[in-house]
């Protein structure tokens, strides 16, 4: 492939869209000639513009920071928020947010001049669909959605190719206009670390990994008090994330349990720890679960966030590949059925995560990627149905 210039937006709102990013840069570096670089778009303003207006750079500070105190504070208001946007006579919200992170967006393109540009978070999708919308900008668009459903966020205008992780959200882009050309059913990317081990040989204790995302949520201090109840013992390794707080709190009350367990912070080995694992309990982030499914490593799944941490959890647990726990008295329950029990349980789930492991889905994202970016832009094609079908504006 020419060597062409290509621009990754992600945002850091969680740390599952900027990973997904950073497993699509390495990829593109490695088997292609391209000039790639990679964005955080909500820290755009601060780091890499001082003269942005200063009103743009509080607006995405505001984002951030209501997101997560929505998340913490009241997360069914976060749930109403998302069940709203979801609905076609509210666009206008989501069309208001995108309007307002054009200029932002305008600025990385004067930048970086990039031929594509690939958004793992809509809000960077949006701004630069809104972007070409309005500016008629000459760039291939691209959105790789991290997650296992499709939010309205994620529907743009001006975007030439979705990835998606499968064939039902496929079918429901094209419910919204979008052509089945421009969808590619790859899976969530994740990193070249994450690869199934193969058989696993029983081990005397079983191994359990505890995750709450790269912040630290979720009530995993429930979670370890209540695997003490187990019937036999297990060793525990609880990744706190960049939850300090928390961290401190789960190393004191580790010192007063019978399991073995151990506590870390964010850590750049989340594939080894997975492999050596048994079972995984976690809330239901789009690269978390998609990192275990590609080491084929069962799940129990607990806490979700309001919107599409539940979507996530439904559709793992119709797959078979995870249990999605909605009372935390269950947690004893399924864990000593799965690790005590009879094993072909645990095979199954491991044998359905298999099936749906995202294993390639990097590799075959970069391949479409290498073909779309010597596409001529003048050859270009829009779903412009959607915007018209919902009463937005066509461009």
């Amino acid at each position: 492939m020419k060597s062409k210039r290509i621009l990754i937006v992600s945002a850091s709102i969680g740390n599952g869209h900027m990973q997904a990013a950073s497993a699509i840069c390495e990829e593109l570096k490695e088997s292609t000639s391209c000039n790639v670089e990679i964005v955080d778009f909500l820290q755009v303003g601060q780091f890499r513009y001082p003269k942005l207006n200063r009103l743009q750079i509080e607006f995405m500070k505001l984002m951030k920071s209501s997101y997560y105190g929505m998340l913490k504070v009241a997360p069914y208001v976060y749930k109403e928020i998302y069940k709203i946007t979801e609905k076609q006579h509210t666009r206008k919200v989501i069309d208001f947010i995108n309007a307002a992170n054009q200029k932002t967006m305008a600025n990385l393109i004067a930048s970086y001049r990039p031929h594509l540009v690939i958004c793992t978070h809509p809000f960077p999708l949006g701004a630069a669909s809104q972007l070409r919308c309005k500016k008629k900008r000459d760039f291939t668009l691209v959105g790789v959605i991290t997650d296992f459903a499709v939010h309205s966020w994620w529907l743009g205008d001006r975007v030439d190719h979705y990835f998606v992780a499968n064939e039902v959200m496929a079918r429901e882009l094209q419910e919204h206009a979008i052509s089945a050309s421009q969808i590619t059913c790859a899976g969530i990317p994740v990193g070249k670390s994450f690869t199934p081990v193969g058989e696993k040989v029983r081990k005397q204790v079983p191994h359990v990994l505890v995750m709450g995302g790269g912040l630290g949520f979720g009530r995993m201090e429930t979670t370890l008090q209540e695997l003490e109840k187990l019937p036999s013992p297990i060793a525990v390794t609880v990744v706190a994330g960049k939850n300090q707080e928390f961290e401190e709190r789960a190393r004191i009350l580790a010192r007063t349990l019978h399991n073995k367990v151990t506590v870390l912070p964010f850590s750049p080995h989340i594939a080894t720890m997975m492999k050596q694992a048994d079972l995984l309990i976690t809330k239901p982030g789009g690269i978390t679960c998609s990192e275990a499914l590609a080491v084929n490593l069962p799940m129990i799944l607990l806490n979700p966030l309001p919107g599409q941490e539940e979507e996530n959890a439904y559709y793992l647990n119709e797959q078979g590949s995870a249990i999605w726990i909605q009372d935390d008295r269950e947690i004893v329950g399924k864990t000593a059925a799965l690790l005590f029990g009879n094993q072909k349980w645990l095979q199954e789930m491991q044998a359905k995560c298999a099936e749906i492991s995202p294993e390639f889905a990097t590799s075959h994202i970069v391949e479409k990627i290498s073909s779309l970016a010597d596409v001529d832009r003048k050859e270009a094609f829009f779903a412009s149905g959607y915007w018209q079908g919902v009463g937005g504006q066509s461009c």
